[in-house]
């Protein structure tokens, strides 16, 4: 009976020591207006799943005094929760709002972040920004090319450009 435990204990540990598999392949589309649909309540478990893994990543990922005053740093943040282009990702919209929390009013944060994640919870990619901060849909249209002057242009008198005179054949 000691074996079998000994053995159970060993694999055991060495199955938690193996690398996990990427949890995604697959290029995110991000939403627009027309594509993105919010997530109702009741939502799957999914969902919830992924806006802890977006709320664990913006936690991670910035420095603690940023929510000094908050007793847990998830109080200073509302949650989005999104469907869009791409199946099998939810978009989690996270916008700090810490005027609601003690300590400083005022923490520089530049605007809303908008993470693609799994419904297991792993975060794929953060949003690049919105599309005007992204490279343009369309590229730049070059002017419309400036009409030339015809080279011989009667005068006012009838007579061909030229400075007067007369001609001679």
């Amino acid at each position: 009976m000691r074996q079998v435990h000994g053995w159970l204990g060993l694999l055991l540990v060495l199955s938690g020591c193996r690398h996990p598999a990427a949890a995604w392949k697959g290029v995110v589309e991000w939403p627009d207006e027309r594509s993105a649909r919010p997530v109702e309540s009741p939502m799957p478990a999914g969902a919830a799943q992924a806006a802890v893994g977006a709320v664990r990543e913006f936690v991670r990922t910035n420095p603690r005094r940023l929510f000094s005053g908050c007793e847990h740093p998830e109080d200073g943040l509302n949650v989005s929760l999104f469907t869009g282009p791409t199946p099998g990702l939810y978009y989690v919209l996270l916008d700090p709002d810490f005027e609601r929390r003690a300590g400083p009013r005022r923490r520089i944060l530049d605007g809303w972040f908008f993470y693609a994640v799994t419904p297991q919870g792993d975060v794929v990619a953060e949003s690049p920004g919105p599309p005007d901060e992204r490279t343009p849909a369309e590229p730049p249209q070059a002017p419309p090319p400036v009409p030339q002057a015809p080279v011989n242009d009667a005068g006012p008198d009838g007579e061909q450009g030229g400075v007067g005179g007369t001609t001679t054949e």
